[in-house]
């Protein structure tokens, strides 16, 4: 083998530098209006979520930046971004002939707000703007080309959905959700202000920063075979997280781990695929996602928690030097067995999760409710996890993974 191989490999790749401007620390905020400017917007609408509107004074202290350019403020988008919730936002926002939408929150009022967007553009139902799944079960993303309204993101917690431009939401009466996808959602500024990120309590921190960890770790395993791009933001994503995570109350904790996640936005934009880093990742990610949508009072950072070291045992032997690469980071020894060393990989995946205070088993009652077999189904359903079919063959390993991470009865 040519030892350079490898070498060029991780110099050939296709990169996208897509504009965005991102405002990081005190006063961030002050620069809301000029990028309103900047698009000439001068009719905002604030679309956040019930808690900031109504128990701080967030929306209030941005409405004094704002002025008379914030028309309206639509408070009552929910977790996980309902169908019913986007369709009143996007009534409520042509109602007032909004022509820019601020999207105030975490990871479920940023997606959710580009499928406002979406609705007022498209003009059309939202099943018909939805990725579509043919009889061979691959999915096929619909073209949405009207023009959409500028958004501009206001984080009061970390996460990776603040610099794309796809989403995924509840469908009422329906298992799965609906996902979209339109560049022309993605966000025309980004801000990281303390005052929106001291907003939220060191729980809803834990739970958006655990996403971030979860992903950071994961990266590892890939880094080495990545480009001369990417492997310096998993790098970097996994410093800031892995330390982060220990001090939440900090403020500067909170804007790192909101620097990771745009790390692991650029990751994706710089040829890099951080939701499909190897097989296991996939499949923790993806039972995660089934387990938010469909199982009473669990998120996807439970999920993250109880299914990653149980991929890992499960689906580790089909990507192991992935797996021996987290196990080198994580100072796991390595053994003269594979099922031994996965093992103990798996292992100190467990203790880094615990150790940031989130259990790694989910209780039995609230997964066999929604149904094992269902949320597999959901799981290989998942377009960002399995879009290429990747783990369809494998479907029994998720189900032996979501059974491995049910606490005993």
């Amino acid at each position: 083998m040519n030892p350079n191989t490898n070498a060029q490999d991780k110099r050939q790749f296709t990169a996208r530098a897509l504009p965005v401007h991102l405002y990081s620390g005190d006063d961030a905020l002050s620069h809301l209006p000029d990028e309103l400017s900047r698009f000439g917007a001068h009719r905002a609408v604030i679309v956040c979520g019930r808690s900031v509107h109504t128990k701080t004074s967030l929306i209030r202290h941005m409405k004094q930046i704002l002025g008379p350019r914030c028309v309206g403020v639509f408070g009552e988008l929910a977790e996980g971004a309902p169908s019913e919730c986007i369709e009143r936002a996007a009534a409520y926002a042509q109602e007032l002939a909004c022509d820019a939408l601020i999207a105030v929150g975490a990871g479920s009022v940023l997606k959710g707000t580009r499928v406002v967007a979406m609705v007022m553009g498209e003009g059309r139902p939202l099943p018909e703007m939805a990725t579509r799944y043919g009889l061979d079960g691959k999915p096929v993303s619909t073209r949405l080309l009207q023009p959409k309204i500028p958004i501009f993101n206001v984080l009061t917690a970390p996460t990776t959905a603040q610099n794309r431009g796809g989403s995924a939401l509840r469908m009422s009466g329906s298992l799965h959700q609906l996902e979209f996808f339109d560049p022309k959602t993605r966000p025309k500024a980004i801000f990281w202000d303390p005052v929106a990120l001291a907003t939220a309590p060191t729980s809803l921190i834990s739970s958006a920063g655990l996403e971030v960890f979860f992903f950071a770790l994961m990266g590892l395993g890939s880094a080495p075979q990545s480009n001369v791009l990417v492997a310096p933001s998993r790098a970097q994503a996994w410093k800031l997280a892995s330390t982060a995570m220990m001090h939440l109350d900090d403020l500067n904790s909170r804007l790192d781990l909101c620097a990771a996640a745009f790390l692991q936005n650029r990751d994706e934009d710089d040829g890099g695929q951080p939701l499909k880093t190897h097989l296991a990742a996939r499949a923790a990610y993806a039972l995660s996602v089934a387990v938010f949508n469909c199982c009473e009072g669990l998120t996807q950072s439970h999920g993250y928690a109880a299914f990653s070291g149980a991929s890992v045992r499960k689906l580790g032997q089909l990507c192991n030097a992935a797996m021996s690469e987290i196990g080198t980071q994580l100072g796991v020894t390595p053994v003269q067995h594979d099922n031994e060393y996965l093992d103990l990989i798996a292992l100190a995946i467990d203790d880094a999760f615990v150790r940031l205070g989130w259990p790694v088993k989910l209780p039995a009652s609230s997964v066999t409710a929604a149904g094992v077999d269902e949320l597999v189904g959901f799981a290989i359903r998942n377009y960002n996890a399995n879009s290429d079919g990747a783990l369809t063959p494998h479907a029994d390993l998720l189900k032996e993974v979501l059974l491995e991470s049910l606490a005993p009865s």
